[in-house]
């Protein structure tokens, strides 16, 4: 059976995706066969542990986590709420850098540099 998976163009639209699949698992979902979204490269449980990984390694701190989950959860990227404080503008980009350094190790997206999947 070949899966045709959907690539994902930046590292805010896997991050728009988690927040949304572990919105829907907190609403009830319980495999994947009950999602009925697109295939993708990657498992929720694969993101969640880039994430724990970026913050046990302290590339990202809480305030960095309270941040991207507040707008993730918004779907938006502060830099289009006009309610947004400056600093979460900061917070956002710099946690997207790293979550952008760590998708592109794992192929789960490809360099917008190169076009292809690099290796840090």
């Amino acid at each position: 059976m070949v899966v045709d998976y959907v690539d994902f163009n930046n590292s805010e639209e896997v991050w728009f995706w988690y927040c949304s699949c572990m919105t829907t698992r907190a609403d009830g979902l319980r495999s994947k066969s009950d999602y009925c979204g697109e295939s993708r490269r990657c498992e929720v449980s694969d993101i969640h542990m880039i994430v724990k990984k970026m913050h046990m390694r302290q590339d990202i701190s809480n305030r960095h986590l309270r941040v991207m989950y507040a707008f993730g959860e918004m779907h938006t990227p502060p830099y289009y709420d006009k309610r947004a404080k400056n600093s979460h503008i900061r917070l956002w980009e710099e946690g997207m850098r790293v979550f952008e350094r760590h998708l592109i190790e794992k192929k789960i997206i490809k360099s917008k540099y190169t076009g292809g999947y690099d290796e840090y």
